[in-house]
């Protein structure tokens, strides 16, 4: 295996080790928000009465549609990672082996010496490579690639609203509840 190989197959095992972690958390989520939203929702249609049933019915519905689609989606996001590692490899090793082109060597030179045996160099080198180059043209051909970065950097803002409209529908539920109960 080569060193492009091996570089390309540790960054997406980075990435799919954080997209597993955020499938179980988004699916326990997934199931909570069903739960919250389901369960308040029920207790408002139970506890209004006919006027403002009807409203509640209407934004029951969509709130909860918003919060259980969110956290759905995040969870299938996320599990698209994983589904498709083979892919994602080649994006990589492709995107790698793009930046090769645009690298720097880097010299460095040190001089050993003392009175007695003369002076002597040490060369050591280095190449760095960089992907400003390859960001620009690169990803076009990448779409595994921009789908598992797409579902990262989505997933906390779609797991941020859920939590606050099931936190909405746990508080609305609980004064529901007392309402039924008095």
């Amino acid at each position: 295996m080569s060193e492009i190989d091996d570089l390309a197959r540790r960054a997406v095992d980075g990435v799919t080790t954080i997209a597993a972690k955020a499938r179980r958390f988004a699916g326990r989520l997934l199931i909570a928000t069903v739960v919250v939203c389901g369960g308040g929702f029920l207790l408002g249609v139970a506890a209004l009465s006919n006027g403002i049933q009807s409203v509640w019915i209407v934004l029951g519905i969509v709130f909860g549609a918003i919060a259980i689609g969110g956290s759905f989606i995040a969870w299938w996001r996320v599990g698209s990672v994983k589904r498709h590692v083979p892919e994602l490899v080649e994006e990589v090793r492709a995107l790698v082996d793009q930046g090769q082109d645009t690298g720097r060597t880097v010299v460095e030179t040190f001089v050993v010496g003392d009175e007695q045996h003369g002076e002597s160099a040490i060369v050591l080198s280095r190449s760095m490579y960089g992907f400003r180059n390859a960001v620009g043209g690169g990803l076009e051909s990448s779409a595994r690639l921009t789908a598992a970065i797409t579902a990262l950097t989505s997933f906390p803002g779609l797991v941020i609203g859920a939590i606050l409209i099931s936190l909405v529908f746990a508080f609305l539920g609980f004064i529901f509840l007392i309402a039924l109960a008095l």
